[in-house]
């Protein structure tokens, strides 16, 4: 399983890397993307923890890219932000509306327990 972490937090990112490759995952972070579309057809993730506030390529751009994704049925996303709660729920609401698989959000900071959470929702791979 192979686990992308979007998210300009360094050490956040880290520690997300960190935790995800202790339950078996493969992971690749990056914290700007000038291609997403191509990082997505190159790592090809299972996951992506995203972080919706970012400062050149967003969330929100990056699940629309993530739409056009022939894949995307099999990609699940976990959502996260340190800013207002109502770009989670937007987020939320643009997955929706495109069909992508959704394992919930995690408002900053959080703890490892909320992120195994939301793993604990994934479907087996298929």
């Amino acid at each position: 399983m192979r686990a992308l972490i979007y998210d300009d937090d360094d050490d956040l990112a880290l520690e997300c890397a960190e935790a995800l490759q202790t339950r078996g995952f493969e992971t690749r972070i990056r914290g700007d993307c000038a291609d997403f579309t191509k990082l997505l057809g190159e790592f090809e993730p299972d996951l992506i923890l995203l972080d919706v506030h970012m400062p050149e390529f967003n969330g929100f751009e990056a699940l629309l890219a993530l739409a056009e994704n022939p894949r995307k049925a099999d990609i699940s996303v976990i959502m996260m932000s340190g800013a207002r709660d109502n770009l989670l729920d937007a987020g939320t609401s643009l997955c929706g509306a495109h069909d992508i698989p959704l394992l919930g959000t995690l408002p900053k900071p959080f703890g490892l327990p909320d992120l195994d959470r939301l793993l604990s929702r994934r479907s087996a791979p298929r």
